[in-house]
């Protein structure tokens, strides 16, 4: 028994090591920043600078939005997408040092940085080469270890029906690599205007769903991908928008 046990432990850390280091997986890390207090002008001319010195390589893009809802509400939040993990080889000691001469005077982090895995196959409408959405709504998700293929069905399946309803938006998800809690998913839906030009349809989504994968499905599935999240801070959501003076194309 006691070897079975470390058996499993080794096994449930190994996985944990390695899960970074897959030259399979996309990655995106993300940092969120408080501008100090009369000091938001100059931390985002500053940012602006470093941004487009450093950050405008397709392999070392970062991306900027604004927290506009909830008790983060003013929290810069800076995504760095489609990493590999030859990425985290690079050495970023340059770009770490300017940041703490020029920029870090004028802004306080808002946590660490965290390390994320796209999770491709939950997908919709993804289209590399288009700009970024001037708006996301950003939900977190803490999922019971244990339910994670419930969840994993719902955010697959409902996937499909968003691409039918939804054309002029788009969705990602990411899985937590590092920075926090190995069963926090975040999904991030990306748009530009709020009201929306999708086409108007006579079914509903429950019952496009019950089409697309079978009669009642819509209940079973929703009823066990709401009891997969965590009772307590089991999902979050917040809006998003585009600092647009920080695009590093800007």
């Amino acid at each position: 028994m006691k070897k079975l046990l470390l058996f499993t432990l080794l096994s449930a850390f190994t996985f944990t090591t390695f899960a970074q280091r897959n030259a399979k997986v996309e990655y995106w890390n993300t940092f969120h920043y408080k501008a100090k207090d009369g000091m938001e002008q100059k931390f985002l001319k500053a940012a602006a600078i470093k941004t487009k010195k450093f950050n405008s390589d397709p392999t070392n893009l970062i991306v900027t939005y604004r927290v506009t809802t909830g008790d983060k509400a003013g929290v810069y939040e800076r995504i760095m997408p489609f990493q590999t993990s030859k990425s985290y080889d690079l050495d970023a000691t340059k770009e770490g040092k300017y940041w703490e001469d020029n920029v870090s005077p004028y802004a306080d982090p808002d946590g660490g940085k965290q390390v994320w895995e796209r999770l491709k196959w939950a997908d919709v409408n993804v289209n590399p080469n288009d700009p970024p959405y001037k708006h996301l709504t950003k939900t977190t998700f803490i999922v019971k270890p244990t339910h994670r293929n419930h969840f994993g069905r719902w955010v697959e399946r409902i996937g499909k029906v968003f691409a039918k309803r939804m054309p002029d938006a788009s969705r990602i998800v990411l899985r937590l690599q590092s920075g926090g809690q190995r069963n926090m998913y975040v999904s991030y839906i990306g748009y530009n205007m709020f009201e929306n030009n999708n086409p108007e349809l006579e079914t509903t989504w429950e019952e496009d769903y019950n089409e697309m994968f079978g009669w009642d499905t819509w209940t079973t599935d929703l009823t066990l991908y709401n009891e997969s999240k965590e009772m307590i801070f089991g999902e979050q959501r917040v809006s998003l928008e585009l600092v647009e003076e920080l695009l590093p194309n800007n």
